[in-house]
Parts: structure tokens; sequence; C-alpha cells
């Protein structure tokens, strides 16, 4: 061999370039595995099957829902939500209403602090637990060992660039590799954000449509926001106000559908004329 550290500039680029494909490849293929059918279909409750349907998104909009429908919140004309005592006994409208000052706040914001809370942590705990959603932890782990393997491959291509420039040797397909491993090392960062709503298993999708579940919550009004977002809480005025408080504009209008958590939420589509809502070979440094 006359290459660079005895190996040639064809062969170390295809090493080179398993290298940068190989640790996100097995990170997705981890996360995947994470997702997986667990065989689990027992729904412990409501919050936890909002959660399965919505995330914890999801989770707040039920419990603001039932606040609402037993007048212990009062929303104004901006869409700001008021406490009204007494302090509920459930958990997670007792946590919410704790979150509500005497100001008023909006749902976007109630959304974001009930996310960190440690009621709706604690949901997210025994779901993961029950294997119906996937565990943000460990999830993580997988893409943090992607990350260090990055490190060391953006280390090695440079050692070899520098290696290979005072000899003269061809570099374009080695430079190439190395932008790829910049921009995999940067999926890898990004894939670190933590995830405050919530991620459905395979098991957690099968457990919201076909798994041991009370049906009869189907027919509540906080069952209903719980499968389907709070856009079918009955009365259609309150529910149009708080969804415009996080809508964005591009929502607002164009009535756009995002998944969250393992489910689907739809945004409301805001008519002019009323106030519907509907659903809808060479240089390789050698």
């Amino acid at each position: 061999m006359n290459g660079p550290w005895g190996i040639s500039g064809p062969a170390f680029a295809w090493l080179y370039g398993a290298c940068v494909v190989l640790p996100a490849a097995l990170a997705v293929v981890y996360e995947l595995w994470l997702r997986r059918d667990t065989g689990a279909r027992k729904v412990p409750g409501l919050y936890h099957l909002a959660a399965l349907a919505g995330g914890t998104e999801r989770v707040t909009d039920t419990a603001v829902a039932g606040l609402l429908e037993r007048h212990r919140l009062r929303p104004d004309g901006r869409g700001l939500l008021h406490p009204i005592r007494p302090v509920p006994a459930d958990p997670f409208e007792r946590a919410l209403v704790t979150l509500v000052h005497g100001n008023g706040i909006g749902l976007g914001e109630l959304r974001a602090r009930m996310a960190r809370h440690p009621v709706v942590l604690l949901l997210r705990a025994e779901l993961a637990q029950n294997g119906l959603s996937v565990a943000e932890n460990r999830r993580r782990t997988g893409w943090q060992c992607a990350l260090a393997a990055y490190v060391a491959v953006l280390a090695l291509g440079i050692a070899r660039l520098a290696n290979a420039v005072p000899l003269e040797r061809p570099t374009t397909v080695l430079v190439v590799l190395i932008v790829c491993a910049v921009g995999a090392l940067g999926l890898t960062v990004w894939r670190q954000w933590p995830d405050r709503s919530g991620r459905a298993t395979t098991a957690g999708k099968l457990a919201l449509h076909h798994g041991d579940w009370d049906r009869d919550l189907a027919r509540t009004t906080t069952g209903r926001v719980a499968l389907d977002g709070l856009q079918v809480f009955p009365d259609q005025a309150v529910a149009i106000t708080l969804i415009k408080t996080v809508a964005t504009k591009g929502r607002l209008f164009g009535g756009t559908a995002s998944t969250d958590g393992g489910g689907v939420s739809y945004a409301p589509v805001y008519s002019c004329g009323g106030g519907g809502v509907s659903c809808g070979g060479g240089g390789c440094g050698g």
C-alpha cells in the first residue's frame, strides 16, 4: 500500500463513508425499536388516553375542558383563563389551577408549563413503564451515543485531510464526506432537543384505537376532548377563543394538521362568515 496510513484513498473513502452513515442509522433503528409494539393494550385512565392521542398538550386541554365544564375556570374575551375557587381534587386539574395566576394565562403558556409539571412527568413515566410511550431519556441516549461517534469520525476525517494536503493527494471526496459528517453531527445535536409532548409507541397507538379502556369516556366532554382536542368542546365560542391564543397565523387560516405525541391534532379553520370550526475514485485523500 502506498497511501497515507497504509490505506489507499478509495479504500479509506469507502470506510469513512460507512462511518458517516452508521451512527445515525443505528440511532434511528434504536428509536424505531423503542417505538415497537410491546403488546401492552391497557390504558389506565383519562389523562393517559389524552397523552396517547395528543401528547401532553392534550392532557392540558382535557383538564381545561373539565374545569370549564364545571365552571372552575373562567375565560375572558382575550382567551386568557382565570381560576375560580375552590381548588379541584383531581391532581391534573389542581396542578393546572396552581399555574393560573390572577391576571390570567393563555392556553399556549399553560400547555408549556404543564408539560414540565411533576404530575405530567409522572404520567409520561407511567406510560413509558407500561410500554405505551417512548422513554425520552432512552431515546436521547441513542442520539447521544451517535453524537460521540460523530465527534470521533469528524476528528478522523480532519486528521486524514491534514495528512493528505501536504502530500498533494486529491481530497475532493474526503472533503465532501467531512461535510456530510458535519451535517450528521448537526442532526444528532438537533435530535437531543427534549420532546416535552411525548411519543406513543406502536403499542400505545394500538391501545388507543383497539385497547382496553372505558369506552363510556368517549361520551363525556373531557373524554371527547382527550380523544379529539378542544375543537370538540361543546361551547364552540370558548373553544375558538382558546385555540386562537396558541394558533399561528398559518394555522389560523390554513387549518393544517400536525402530529404530537403519536396522535394527530387538527388546527381549526376559521371562516369570516361565522364562528364555526372544522377539522380539517480519485479525490479520497490518499
